[in-house]
């Protein structure tokens, strides 16, 4: 019955479109995106992209932005900071974009908050969620940078109270990517948070992407036997980890946040991940995201990633944005951004704090098991 529903608002959706004949399309509105479109993250960059483009479809059918045609430049990040910061600045200084959506890597993203300032285009974020993204390490604000996610800190404030209070585990170890601001930020307030509630941390050790052998460390964090393990690494390494992790003889539960987020950590960690849990945004298990998920696999024909749906929402807020101002011009677009004081997006409600940037929104708590991701629900400790 989902696949029929989903099929036939596909169908609806491709009927409407006959009605960008009447857009104004020799003055479009541009909006870019940045992403890892190629290498081994790439299926996170082009999901972002795709759910951009489908989201500008079902703009466009509906009227467009102020009459306009929607159109979506997207560019390969790499998902390293250099390239992600020269496809910005080619956005924006020779395709003109009103407005960038990207990308999901903190370390990309600092970077390119203060290019924006500089070009005065403001950027949305994804999932970069370092609270230098839109803040400089004095706490001064970058005016044209903003996210979606939720931050470093709040991510590990819920996985270092979950697992203290929720799963009554008292001994902790963490292991972390010295090369990644996400991995080092996430994992020092998992830690923070478990030894504030009385826990105790036996263990932290250092590694960074691209070892492949992470025994030596994982080792001394057996010798240690903690009752959990925190990983804030991104799943590729994460599942390698965990692998790893079980050889060595640790059996703790290991906890990790959206880093961990994709529908090929089962398949990667074969097996090794069972009985552990991540902290994440609630994905495809709101109703509104769960229908859209349908239409998007049906236009796609791949599996789903939470990222389309920041594609979505990235692009919808842009256009709220754009319609409350009467205008695409990018520091009005970046005033009502700032002024944001509900949106309701694919991913929940939110609100934006104007003093740095960062949205109030609901988190989640997903438990891995041998066979499936299982949605625990929304956590509010």
């Amino acid at each position: 019955m989902k696949k029929i529903i989903a099929l036939l608002l596909a169908a609806l959706l491709l009927l409407a479109i006959p009605a960008l004949a009447e857009l104004d399309t020799e003055n479009p509105v541009l909006i870019g995106y940045v992403g890892a479109l190629s290498g081994d993250i790439a299926l996170w960059g082009q999901a972002g992209l795709n759910g951009l483009e489908l989201t500008a479809k079902q703009v466009n059918a509906e009227g467009g932005i102020l009459g306009r045609e929607v159109k979506i430049i997207g560019l390969d990040g790499k998902g390293v900071s250099d390239d992600s910061v020269a496809a910005y600045k080619k956005l924006v200084e020779e395709y003109g974009v009103v407005a960038v959506v990207g990308t999901n890597f903190s370390s990309c993203n600092i970077p390119i908050a203060s290019v924006a300032d500089e070009l005065k285009v403001p950027v949305i974020a994804t999932a970069a969620s370092n609270e230098l993204v839109t803040v400089d390490a004095d706490g001064n604000l970058h005016p044209y940078s903003f996210r979606l996610c939720f931050i470093d800190s709040y991510m590990g404030y819920l996985a270092g109270s979950y697992a203290y209070n929720e799963l009554g585990l008292r001994t902790a170890a963490v292991i972390e990517d010295i090369t990644d601001s996400y991995s080092t930020s996430v994992g020092d307030f998992m830690v923070e948070t478990f030894t504030g509630l009385g826990g105790e941390l036996v263990a932290s050790e250092e590694a960074q992407n691209g070892d492949n052998d992470f025994r030596a460390q994982l080792t001394k964090i057996a010798a240690k036997q903690p009752d959990v393990l925190f990983v804030p690494w991104n799943y590729e390494n994460v599942a390698l980890i965990a692998q790893q992790a079980r050889e060595v003889g640790i059996d703790a539960v290991l906890f990790g946040a959206d880093g961990w987020d994709t529908t090929e950590l089962i398949e990667l960690s074969n097996g090794a991940l069972e009985g552990s849990y991540y902290v994440s945004r609630p994905g495809f298990n709101l109703p509104d995201a769960a229908a859209y998920g349908e239409i998007y696999a049906a236009e796609y024909n791949v599996a789903l990633e939470t990222e389309c749906l920041y594609g979505n929402d990235g692009l919808k807020w842009i256009q709220a944005a754009i319609e409350a101002a009467g205008t695409d011009d990018p520091t009005a677009i970046r005033d009502q951004l700032e002024a944001t004081e509900s949106f309701d997006g694919l991913l929940g409600h939110m609100s934006i704090d104007p003093a740095n940037h960062n949205p109030s929104r609901d988190a989640a708590i997903f438990r891995v098991d041998a066979e499936e991701v299982t949605y625990v629900g929304i956590y509010e400790p």
